[in-house]
């Protein structure tokens, strides 16, 4: 399935899993549910063009959306003073230098293989939890509606990576009407999930 499509539905399975009941929560399921269902696609792209302009594309989306969590849990609840004073700093750093190797191995190999496995996230989940541990849940939500949508396309998942024999249930194109039609699904249980959250948040 198409980035935008990935992102709806991502968003729309962690908001309905988690089940956010505060403002911080809601921001938390989008953000970090969006990143976990956009990673998988830095390997996407033929061509040294495509991979370029995916890549520079993906890096904007992705530091926008965690600057803007930060900023905003940072707001509400000092979240940075919370990271700083209750983990190790030198488990952050390897947290973060972690994740970016990953996603730097990842993003070199070809399309629907590492970055569209199980290992993939197991690695990912861990980088993270160094992080920050209460991000994971919702990252591995938005990562595995990935996985899913994209084992519903023609090409083939290699879902156990490295073992070289992929999966798919190949039952529609990743660019056409099924791809359309989860995209305003997505959107609009999304946007649905976000009202109803919003609203019991303002009534507590």
């Amino acid at each position: 399935m198409l980035g935008k499509t990935h992102m709806s539905i991502g968003i729309a399975t962690t908001l309905a899993i988690t089940r956010p009941d505060s403002l911080l929560g809601i921001l938390t399921a989008v953000s970090v549910g969006a990143v976990g269902a956009l990673i998988s696609d830095i390997d996407v792209g033929s061509s040294i063009a495509s991979k370029k302009i995916h890549q520079m594309n993906f890096i904007i989306l992705f530091t926008v959306i965690i600057l803007t969590i930060i900023a905003v849990i940072d707001l509400l609840s000092g979240f940075t003073e919370k990271i700083w004073s209750n983990a190790n700093i030198f488990k952050i750093i390897i947290g973060i230098l972690g994740f970016i190797a990953i996603c730097a191995f990842g993003k070199k190999q070809p399309h629907r293989s590492f970055m569209h496995s199980f290992l993939a996230l197991l690695l990912l989940d861990i980088a993270i939890f160094f992080i920050y541990s209460p991000f994971v849940s919702y990252f591995t939500i938005g990562f595995l509606s990935h996985l899913l949508l994209d084992s519903l396309n023609m090409r083939k998942l290699k879902l156990l990576y490295p073992y070289k024999k992929g999966f798919s249930f190949r039952l529609c194109p990743a660019n056409g009407m099924a791809n359309y039609i989860l995209f305003w699904v997505g959107s609009a249980l999304s946007v649905t999930q976000i009202i109803l959250c919003f609203i019991q948040t303002v009534r507590k």
